[in-house]
């Protein structure tokens, strides 16, 4: 890590760093107003993965310079200075985050309410290198090269389902106490407006739901990836390769070791009927401990699926586009992981359903200081997103497997926010009510249970007394007729066929993830051995407990006008949080207690039910930002 820092220090100081990151980063407010433009009619369609290569941002903003009201003028001409003025900016972050949090327990022998409270400071910033250089009017380079310091994780000073803006490793150098990450993205791209191809490291977003998509979200984490559009008027292809880090599968340190060897890969065909409606089916893959080329090819994953014995986890999408008038758009979002459809064709819900919907309308009206408003819902079944995965015997894993399958990246989720057995209601507004000051009104309701709390006695002890045994002893006998475990292979019935058994040994870990996120399967180990709860059943939020999650928050951020420093940009923010049975989230079968007594799967039930409280939060944060 020491050589990488100290390159990234000289670059700093040889090179200066940039502040636009427009081509790079799909979170740029960039990518707002291009949707706000094209619901607007100043522009046409936009492409369907984001970033957007220079020449596309440069046609974006020329149509907008000639089509818009004064107010889009004024921005677009703003974003045409910074692209087309240095190559790149020096940018100075230097900010504070705060979480204050107040738990409240309720002692099950008094029935008395206990309170406990906390308070997180961050301190963070750092210096980073960003910008566009265009090689000619065909090709172009962006970039942003940083440094980001920490004394506290970001994950721990953010509202429950919200992740950092930074694409940083657990891999950092300390200085004092800080701890100092590099935070890098680039990419390069080649072609036209209506045809190109790029390639990089970056973050990648598809589809109308900008920062949270079902399928692939601007907010997840970075990968190395390729990427490819060709559009007309009335239709588009788009295709994205990404080469993606993997997890362990009991989903212990997530941000922590990560392995490669895992891709995802989505296409799209959109086609545009009339000024009303747009129809778009996409397909997305997660292709495991492999590279497959044909997955590269503009052809239908299922059939490609289908030569390897379908054992990639594919998916497919239908997302529907309706304009009914200038500015508004309402978007519907099907993404199907895993149905039943035979059930459904007997009227059988209570299936096999691993489905995500998202709908909702975004509205950003002309001549206003509104810049966009969005109202959705998200609802991501149980299941969803998650995959088993096995080691090389095709049967066996333990707590040092990688997941190669879930639709995870790095331990961060690819599509949604929130986690499966869950939905939100989502609502955002941002203003700009006078130039250079922005402020973004935002709330959500959410809900969240643990999909593992309905498992049936036998499933809750067979996965509880794997995760005991290998916690205890380091190592476990499972049948791999059945995925019963043994504590030891002289334990067996009378008569059982010990030539069954599969012996795991372990780092006293646990072997299951049971907190209902990707990482919890829909198999146990052995031979094809289904959780049948989790494999046959729905059980959409029908549990005993759960979740529930409200937010509100405000952002202001204003930029100064140009001056001989640079521009400063002040950013505040604050969210307000009131969360009922917070600990849904965590492991319901674990065996890390194990020492303290918890030796059934009823104890440690009890224990995680005795865990869940209330909670209410705030979040503060304030950051300062010089570019020049």
């Amino acid at each position: 890590m020491n050589k990488k820092f100290f390159a990234c220090i000289a670059a700093v100081f040889s090179l200066g760093l940039a502040f636009s990151q427009i081509t790079v980063d799909p979170q740029d407010d960039f990518y707002m107003y291009a949707q706000g433009w094209e619901l607007k009619g100043y522009v046409k369609s936009l492409p369907q993965i984001r970033p957007y290569p220079l020449n596309v941002v440069k046609s974006i903003l020329t149509s907008v310079m000639e089509k818009g009201t004064k107010k889009d003028i004024d921005v677009a001409t703003l974003y045409w200075e910074k692209i087309t003025g240095k190559n790149c900016y020096v940018e100075l972050l230097a900010g504070i985050r705060q979480e204050m949090n107040n738990d409240t327990y309720k002692d099950e022998e008094t029935g008395k309410k206990e309170n406990e409270t906390s308070t997180t400071r961050q301190y963070n910033g750092g210096p980073s290198l960003a910008g566009d250089v265009e090689i000619n009017p065909m090709a172009s380079f962006g970039f942003r090269f940083g440094i980001y310091a920490v004394n506290e994780d970001d994950v721990d000073v953010l509202p429950f389902f919200v992740r950092s803006e930074h694409d940083t490793v657990s891999d950092s150098t300390e200085v004092g106490p800080f701890r100092m990450n590099i935070d890098m993205n680039s990419n390069a791209s080649i072609g036209k407006e209506h045809l190109y191809f790029q390639a990089g490291i970056n973050r990648s977003g598809f589809g109308p739901f900008l920062k949270d998509d079902l399928a692939l979200s601007d907010n997840a984490f970075h990968s190395p990836n390729m990427t490819f559009f060709y559009g007309t008027e009335n239709w588009s292809y788009s295709h994205i390769m990404q080469s993606i880090g993997t997890s362990y599968n009991n989903a212990d340190d997530l941000t922590g070791e990560s392995g490669v060897g895992k891709y995802l890969a989505l296409h799209s065909f959109r086609y545009r009927f009339n000024s009303l409606f747009t129809l778009s089916y996409y397909e997305s893959t997660i292709i495991g401990n492999r590279f497959d080329f044909a997955y590269l090819l503009p052809a239908p994953f299922m059939a490609v699926q289908g030569i390897g014995d379908s054992k990639d986890n594919s998916q497919m999408g239908l997302l529907f586009e309706l304009t009914p008038v200038q500015g508004l758009k309402w978007s519907t979002n099907f993404f199907a992981d895993d149905i039943s459809l035979n059930d459904y064709c007997k009227l059988n819900f209570d299936t096999k359903s691993r489905v995500g919907i998202e709908t909702g309308v975004q509205y950003a009206p002309p001549k206003s200081s509104l810049d966009m408003m969005t109202v959705n819902y998200t609802i991501v079944a149980p299941y969803t997103y998650a995959h088993w995965s096995y080691d090389s015997d095709g049967m066996s894993f333990t707590d040092k497997s990688y997941n190669y399958f879930n639709y995870m990246n790095h331990g961060i989720a690819i599509g949604a926010s929130i986690p499966p057995n869950s939905d939100r209601i989502g609502f955002s507004a941002r203003f700009s009510p006078v130039k250079g000051l922005h402020m973004t009104l935002k709330t959500n309701f959410m809900r969240h249970a643990n999909a593992y709390e309905s498992l049936s006695d036998e499933e809750a002890d067979y996965i509880f007394r794997t995760n005991y045994y290998s916690r205890k002893n380091g190592y476990v006998y499972v049948d791999k007729d059945s995925g019963r475990p043994f504590e030891e292979d002289g334990y067996v019935p009378a008569g059982f066929d010990k030539s069954k058994l599969l012996k795991l040994t372990t780092d006293k870990g646990d072997i299951y993830c049971t907190d209902s996120s990707a990482f919890s399967q829909q198999k146990l180990i052995g031979d094809d051995n289904h959780v049948d709860t989790a494999w046959d059943h729905l059980n959409l939020m029908n549990q005993d407990h759960t979740m529930t999650i409200l937010q509100a928050g405000l952002e202001l951020a204003y930029e100064t006008p140009k001056m001989s420093i640079g521009t400063v940009t002040f950013n505040f923010g604050w969210t307000w949080e009131y969360i009922t049975n917070n600990g849904v989230q965590n492991p319901i079968y674990s065996a890390k207690n194990y020492a303290s007594g918890i030796d059934s799967h009823e104890k440690a039930y009890k224990q995680w039910e005795k865990q869940l409280h209330d909670s209410f939060n705030n979040y503060l944060s304030f950051s300062v930002k010089l570019a020049f």
